[in-house]
C-alpha cells in the first residue's frame, strides 16, 4: 500500500503515524551506473526511502520485490521488466526525493529503471525483515 510520494521539488505532506512507530529510513545515493543504499537490511512496515542524485544525469528510483536476494531481472527492451511496489521516483541531478511505502519481509531491489541504467548495473539488493 502506498502511503506517500514526495517529488524532489515538492514540500512533503504530513503523514500521520499516530499509535505507530515512525517509518524505517533508508537512503539511496544514485549516480551514473552506481546505486548505494545506506543499509542492506531494513525493518518491515513503513519504510521511507530517500534518493539522492549525486550524478550528472536524471535517475529514476524504483523498488521491486524479488524471489531471491540480488535476483537478476529480465529486460523489456531497455529497462527492467518488473512491477514496482511503489510509484517510481524521478530525481534530477543534485536533487533528492522520497518514497514512503509499507514493505513486507523479503528480498527487494532498488533499481534505476531509466533506459539502459539497470542494464548497466545501477541497482542494489536489500532485505526487509
Amino acid at each position: 500500500m502506498l502511503i506517500g510520494l514526495v517529488a524532489a521539488a515538492v514540500v512533503p505532506a504530513a503523514i500521520s503515524h499516530a499509535g505507530t512507530r515512525p517509518p524505517a529510513s533508508l537512503r539511496a545515493d544514485i549516480a551514473e551506473w552506481n546505486l548505494v543504499p545506506s543499509a542492506g537490511v531494513v525493518r518491515s512496515g513503513l519504510v521511507k526511502v530517500t534518493a539522492r542524485n549525486l550524478g550528472l544525469e536524471t535517475h529514476q528510483l524504483v523498488l521491486v520485490r524479488t524471489t531471491r536476494f540480488a535476483e537478476v531481472l529480465p529486460l523489456d527492451g531497455d529497462h527492467a521488466a518488473r512491477r514496482p511496489v511503489a510509484p517510481p521516483l524521478v530525481v534530477e541531478p543534485g536533487r533528492s526525493g522520497s518514497i514512503v511505502t509499507r514493505l513486507k519481509p523479503g528480498n527487494y531491489l532498488l533499481i534505476d529503471n531509466l533506459p539502459w541504467h539497470y542494464w548497466r548495473g545501477t541497482s542494489a539488493a536489500i532485505v526487509v525483515r
